[in-house]
């Protein structure tokens, strides 16, 4: 006899399921859902795939509150050395055509990357932390990059939103 399915039943199908749909590997990653409250178990080989399974099980509709037990083991479940891993940040940063070059400093303490410098738009900020997020390695990403107009600070990025209107353009 079958036994009917609880909604945490139904919920932890759809958690699963929204989390292969973000390329969350597939085996690293379990879900278990207590009266609404899903807790995200595993590793993952990035910051970026922790983030991605972190918001993927939020978008489900139903999830009271996401706990997050998933570790960040690196390739082939080694974390890289902090020298390696500045040399492939640094690396990264030139590559990306959108960044201008040599702009930003970074410091990293196991794996924990923090991003300096300054840049002339909001969307240069975004694609520095998204290029560093997804780095195999990075257990972490902080945020000290500002704006050279002033019109906000590192912690207003993650909202994507401006203190003051005018568009992104400067006249010249």
């Amino acid at each position: 006899m079958k036994r009917a399915l609880s909604n945490d039943d139904a919920l932890q199908r759809a958690v699963l399921l929204e989390l292969n749909a973000a390329d969350v590997p597939a085996g690293r990653a379990a879900v278990a859902v207590d009266a609404g409250v899903v807790t995200l178990l595993g590793y993952v080989e990035h910051a970026g795939q922790k983030q991605a399974a972190e918001s993927a099980a939020l978008r489900v509709e139903g999830v009271k509150a996401v706990v997050v037990a998933i570790e960040i083991r690196g390739v082939d479940s080694e974390i890289q050395h902090d020298d390696q891993l500045a040399v492939e940040v640094l690396r990264r940063l030139a590559w990306d055509a959108w960044l201008p070059k040599d702009l930003f400093k970074v410091k990293i303490e196991r794996g924990h990357v923090a991003l300096l410098g300054q840049v002339d738009r909001d969307e240069q900020r975004s694609a520095a932390l998204e290029d560093v997020t997804r780095l195999f390695g990075v257990t972490g990403v902080s945020d000290q990059i500002t704006l050279a107009s002033g019109d906000n600070g590192p912690r207003l990025a993650k909202t994507g939103k401006s203190n003051k209107s005018g568009g992104g353009r400067r006249g010249g």
